[in-house]
């Protein structure tokens, strides 16, 4: 018979072997992920040359202070990978893009200032490895963190500011590019960028001529005698100087114009008779014979012969009728 119990034993164990379990992890610091920088998102920018070589001039060439390789993703470590996402050999012509990292450091400055510097540069080499073209990009930048969230040279402030001084060399590095470099950047075929519409030597009338590269051919078969009558005849010899008619323009006189004078009479003399006179001659529709005159008018009285007296002609007395 055991003294104690398993599920008694189980429980002993647990309350001693919890507090150790504890106190090994209170030491520990929290382990803090940090992203990659990558820059694939970005595209690619295509150079007319057949190899890109990526050179490190930092290990070379230290800088005094730097604590760059303290940091997540260490700045030169951070320039390699851009110059492999965004730059690309495009072309079979044997030239050579060499990129070069001059500088990629981080110093911790008095004051508990971060202070970040990259120096890069981008040549085409020729296949004599001459140089043919250059461009050159720099980036600054300060970081003053907080003292009460860590150390300031703390992996956490190393990779903020790398991570900054990369977002401003992405756009400082295709700037210049396209800047210094443009007439060395071809697309993902090899045809340089803007020559989309290229000469070409046209053949002879029932002839079929190569297409330009990059643009698809289509065939097509054109009688020789229609070609040959369809193109006019031109009599001007070849190399012949062309004189410019000179067209003269006619100069126009425009006569002066006097505007007339018109003389208005004076109406203040006329009398009403004048101004009575000029009135319309028609006759008023309501009164035709004219207007009622106000000066009232003395009717003719008009007197009948007396019953039974009549006047002959001729006759000085008057006769009785019946007598």
């Amino acid at each position: 018979m055991t003294l104690f119990s398993r599920p008694l034993r189980l429980s002993f164990t647990a309350a001693l072997v919890l507090p150790a379990l504890l106190a090994g992890c209170a030491g520990d610091p929290k382990p803090v992920s940090f992203a990659p920088l990558t820059y694939e998102y970005l595209g690619q920018m295509h150079l007319n040359a057949s190899t890109l070589n990526i050179i490190d001039n930092t290990t070379t060439n230290p800088i005094a202070g730097d604590i760059g390789n303290r940091a997540p993703t260490p700045p030169a470590q951070a320039l390699r990978q851009m110059a492999q996402d965004r730059l690309a050999a495009g072309s079979s012509n044997g030239n050579t893009a060499q990129f070069v990292i001059d500088r990629a450091s981080i110093l911790h400055n008095a004051g508990g200032t971060l202070a970040g510097q990259m120096d890069v540069h981008l040549d085409i080499l020729s296949p004599g490895s001459t140089q043919t073209a250059h461009a050159e990009a720099h980036v600054t930048s300060n970081l003053r963190p907080d003292p009460s969230k860590g150390d300031v040279d703390g992996q956490a402030n190393l990779y903020e500011l790398t991570r900054d001084m990369m977002q401003h060399m992405n756009v400082e590095l295709e700037y210049q590019i396209r800047h210094s470099l443009s007439a060395w950047l071809v697309d993902a075929g090899g045809t340089p960028v803007g020559a989309a519409i290229q000469t070409q030597q046209l053949g002879a009338p029932g002839t079929t001529s190569a297409a330009p590269k990059g643009l698809s051919a289509t065939a097509v078969t054109v009688p020789a005698t229609a070609a040959t009558s369809a193109i006019p005849t031109s009599t001007t010899p070849e190399n012949a100087p062309i004189t410019t008619p000179t067209v003269t323009t006619p100069k126009v006189d425009v006569p002066d114009i006097t505007a007339p004078q018109v003389t208005v009479p004076d109406t203040s003399g006329v009398t009403q008779k004048a101004a009575t006179s000029a009135a319309p001659s028609e006759p008023d529709a309501i009164f035709p014979a004219g207007g009622e005159d106000d000066t009232p008018s003395t009717p003719v009285k008009t007197m009948s012969p007396k019953a039974g007296y009549l006047k002959l002609p001729g006759q000085t007395k008057p006769t009785s009728s019946g007598n």
